[in-house]
């Protein structure tokens, strides 16, 4: 088994240059997975100076540990949309996912890209008859809504299934094939492509923002943040607006492969689908949860792993994780971050529809720039009003982010480290020390430059996570996924 994610399996890109000098530009795109590399593409045919920065390799971030779906049928989201809104705005939700999928489709037909794209049903099932009520909901909306659907109380395969919806006109891709794809075509357009350049800090100065990497600045008129979750705090004010969900994916080598995806309605949310390319896959992910709690994370992983071979029957060949940010009125965050401000955009919080969301985000955002008029921009809009929902949520989001900030200072050293982890204060820093299989100890501060929470020890992918907003270091202390830009190294002054 190895602890990687399909996606990046026998794939070897050519990587592009970091960025090692200044540069200006009318456009900067700060993050290389589908929502920038989307929103370069729709903006390859202007006459605009176009850049994009990636910390790492574009589409390797969470954009290559997504199960690759491209689907409406996300869980029972429309009828609670109505409730929390109306049925303009949840209709209005539903055609912009199914946009999102033609889209993607005319892309790849158009452009001749091979990423492994298949057309198949979507389910979305329940093992619980409580749960039968809110299928109903679903259902009724879809009526007024004019969506073809099916019921059924059995799913392709044998799974536990009291009553599911089902809808035909979805697909299922390779993500990264086809992000990688998009970079291609973006840099035959002219498009300048940085990778391994991390932008450090963001400023204002007249008209202009300057953007600082480690190597160089970057002068543009316009900035598109769109690296999963943002580096900055202010403005946005992300860390109020959402939270942060975790969840466990596998991959399983089969004999042949089943026309379906698959998803249950309620947590931990159990997703199936298939992937066919010179191997079969069946993929299951499951066990999700905020990310401040089960703080074991090979224990999770182990669950996991175990469900797949004891009650599904299959060997996990692949096994990863993927965080989701979640907002607290089920709406992506996408558009202007400041009301006064059309130069800073933003795209995130897609609440594990990333793929759909990703797509109609590089829409949307390179409209806004273009100046061209797009039915979704108040729907997304950042700066939206407020709803009963994101009242609600934001009061639980405080709470549970409260509970992780709480729980990481005063509590540290978990039963389920025993020898190989421990925590200590040395000349009034705080500190985290791993020891590995050859003794050696490496140590790190216990300190996230983000906003300060402390942070825990994952066993299984041997990183330094932090429960509140999602940053991650390896034992070294080198940041490898954000919103932290900066190191926990010991001699690190962040």
């Amino acid at each position: 088994m190895e602890n990687k994610s399909l996606w990046t399996t026998n794939i070897s890109p050519k990587i592009e240059k970091s960025l090692d000098k200044d540069i200006d530009v009318d456009v900067l795109i700060i993050g290389g997975g589908l929502t920038g590399i989307s929103t370069a593409f729709y903006l390859k045919d202007s006459d605009m100076n176009i850049a994009l920065i990636e910390q790492d390799k574009v589409g390797y971030g969470v954009s290559s540990r997504t199960t690759g779906k491209l689907t409406y049928l996300q869980e029972l989201i429309y009828h609670k949309l109505e409730k929390n809104f109306n049925f303009k705005i949840s209709k209005l939700y539903l055609d912009s996912q199914k946009e999102a999928i033609k889209l993607v489709v005319d892309n790849i037909k158009k452009y001749n890209i091979d990423c492994d794209l298949i057309k198949n049903d979507s389910y979305t099932f329940t093992n619980d008859e409580n749960e039968i009520s809110k299928f109903k909901l679903e259902e009724n909306f879809f009526k007024k809504a004019k969506i073809e659907y099916s019921t059924t109380k059995n799913l392709p395969i044998e799974h536990p299934c009291k009553y599911a919806l089902k809808v035909s006109d979805t697909y299922v891709f390779h993500p990264l094939k086809y992000i990688l794809e998009l970079k291609k075509i973006c840099l035959d357009k002219g498009i300048m492509i940085y990778e391994n350049t991390r932008a450090l800090k963001l400023s204002k100065e007249d008209d202009f923002y300057i953007c600082s990497t480690e190597s160089a600045k970057i002068k543009a008129k316009k900035v598109v943040i769109s690296c999963h979750y943002p580096f900055f705090v202010i403005p946005g004010f992300i860390p109020l607006k959402t939270h942060i969900e975790k969840s466990y994916v596998t991959a399983s080598k089969v004999n042949q492969i089943e026309k379906f995806n698959a998803i249950t309605n309620t947590y931990p949310i159990k997703s199936i689908r298939y992937h066919e390319d010179k191997n079969r896959y069946f993929i299951y992910a499951g066990n999700s949860h905020k990310l401040c709690d089960k703080l074991d994370r090979k224990c999770e992983y182990n669950k996991l792993e175990k469900e797949v071979k004891e009650k599904l029957n299959k060997q996990v060949k692949y096994i990863w994780t993927n965080q989701d940010i979640m907002t607290n009125d089920n709406l992506p965050l996408i558009g202007c971050i400041k009301k006064d401000d059309s130069n800073l955009l933003i795209g995130t919080g897609y609440n594990t529809w990333g793929m759909t969301n990703a797509t109609i985000a590089g829409k949307i955002l390179s409209d806004i720039i273009l100046k061209n008029k797009n039915r979704y921009i108040n729907l997304f809009n950042p700066n939206r009003p407020v709803s009963i929902d994101k009242i609600k949520n934001l009061v639980l989001n405080s709470y549970f982010n409260g509970k992780a900030y709480a729980l990481t200072k005063f509590k540290k050293n978990y039963k389920w480290y025993k020898e190989k982890v421990r925590f200590e204060t040395r000349n009034g820093k705080n500190l985290g020390i791993y020891i590995d299989n050859e003794g050696t100890e490496h140590i790190v501060r216990n300190l996230c430059p983000h906003m300060k929470c402390s942070l825990i020890f994952n066993e299984k992918d041997k990183t330094w996570d932090c429960p509140c907003h999602g940053s991650r270091f390896d034992i070294d202390g080198n940041v490898i996924e954000g919103p932290s830009v900066y190191s926990i190294k010991i001699d690190d002054k962040k």
